[in-house]
């Protein structure tokens, strides 16, 4: 039985100027021991996703269908209080902003040491030692407990909030973007880190990030968001081997490959879509070179074209074709030109 299965989750903001359709129809499910990444641009939904999962959604969030199901168990059916009390000990999150995530004015081990005795009954001499066991475990000097946050740096405060989400050893660790604000030697030595003490504690990951080259480190599989819905999911070797959407392909070929150096780099024209109001049709079809009358008239399904492979697309026939376009910048420049034409 899978510890996390997302059916048909459906978000949604109340909004000024309406109401935003954040997440469509997702699904996926989660092993023991596996770590799922969820990539796409900004504005996409991965962390709307993530976050309720944990039921953090802002007050002008809702989960207007769908279900959470964890450990067998529906979280959208929970009251506050019971999803309080699942909240670190059986779910924890690594958020992106450490700063943001840690109180300027409690010392760091103070932070962790109420989290710890806040689920369980431990007394504070064992609190603290658990909280020592847990710096060095991510390799921060037990000094640094009386640390306050404006005290730290960003990789030892964001190897803190490692630490405070491993405290309990949760089933399920949601990292967003842990290692965004870092340069890339310290991110890096982070990622090895999440990885290595995963794999030590047997708990599950959603990874979310917009660098895909980070989850081709760190993942099993990968779910490409997409204007709130899912646009292609699969393994990572079928994610980085066959990839199908366009979007996917657009992705890949926007980052450099330390195989092919002469290789151009894409920049895909346009912005996200308005989820304020969604065009009919599929969600990527203004910024995709590919797109046809059909992709404009009928949103596509979610099928699949291989084992484990998903794809929400009409053209996964002629996916050997697109991947050849969509590594040429003139492929994408149509699209630029007609977006310009059209007065985006």
């Amino acid at each position: 039985m899978a510890l996390l299965t997302v059916k048909n989750l459906n978000i949604e903001y109340t909004t000024e100027d309406g109401v935003l359709q954040a997440v469509s129809d997702i699904n996926f499910e989660l092993k023991e021991g596996e770590r799922i990444g969820l990539v796409g641009e900004s504005g996409c939904g991965k962390t709307t996703l993530a976050k309720s999962l944990m039921r953090l959604l802002p007050e002008n969030g809702e989960i207007v269908h769908g279900e959470i199901i964890f450990k067998g168990e529906n979280l959208v059916d929970k009251t506050t209080e019971e999803i309080r009390k699942l909240r670190w000990k059986d779910i924890s999150m690594v958020a992106q902003s450490s700063m943001n995530a840690l109180n300027p004015v409690y010392r760091v081990g103070d932070q962790i040491v109420e989290a710890i005795q806040a689920h369980t009954e431990a007394t504070k001499r064992e609190a603290i030692e658990r909280s020592e066991e847990l710096f060095r475990m991510v390799g921060l000097e037990r000094k640094r407990l009386q640390s306050y946050p404006h005290q730290m740096s960003g990789g030892m405060k964001q190897r803190a909030i490692i630490a405070m989400a491993l405290a309990l050893e949760p089933a399920l660790i949601i990292a967003d973007e842990p290692t965004t604000a870092l340069d890339v030697i310290m991110q890096d030595r982070i990622l090895n880190q999440i990885i290595q003490l995963q794999k030590e504690v047997n708990n599950s990951m959603v990874f979310i990030t917009h660098d895909i080259s980070v989850v081709s480190e760190t993942c099993n599989t990968i779910l490409v968001m997409y204007g709130g819905k899912v646009e292609e999911q699969a393994s990572t070797r079928d994610f980085f081997k066959n990839p199908h959407h366009p979007y996917t392909l657009g992705l890949q070929n926007a980052f450099p490959s330390i195989t092919d150096i002469g290789e151009e780099l894409i920049s895909i024209p346009g912005t996200p879509p308005n989820l304020l109001d969604p065009q009919p049709g599929c969600r990527f079809q203004d910024r995709c070179p590919f797109a046809t009358d059909v992709c404009k008239k009928v949103t596509p399904d979610l099928s699949e074209v291989s084992e484990g492979h998903l794809v929400a697309c009409h053209y996964t026939d002629k996916v050997d074709e697109f991947r050849i376009k969509a590594k040429e910048n003139s492929t994408w420049q149509f699209v630029q030109d007609r977006l310009a034409m059209e007065g985006y």
